[in-house]
């Protein structure tokens, strides 16, 4: 089995809002599509801007800052 991110057209299950979803798609090892991942990694209204989200990310994560830990967030009761 292998797999990759794919742009998924999807139809939300509580209103027929029809929006683009990042998953992580499956496949057996003869390429044919198998399943893909419940949750949404990304959603957009366009794939465009699920790229443009993808930009935003790897641009916010390449700029000089401390790595955070979940500590630095202190306990939230």
């Amino acid at each position: 089995m292998t797999w990759n991110y794919r742009i998924i057209k999807r139809k939300s299950k509580v209103t027929d809002e029809v929006y683009y979803g990042l998953n992580e798609v499956f496949y057996e090892k003869t390429g044919e599509l198998l399943a893909f991942s419940d949750k949404d990694d990304i959603v957009g209204d366009s794939p465009q801007e699920i790229v443009e989200v993808l930009n935003m990310m790897l641009a916010d994560a390449k700029k000089d800052r401390p790595i955070l830990t979940e500590e630095d967030f202190g306990k939230k009761e």
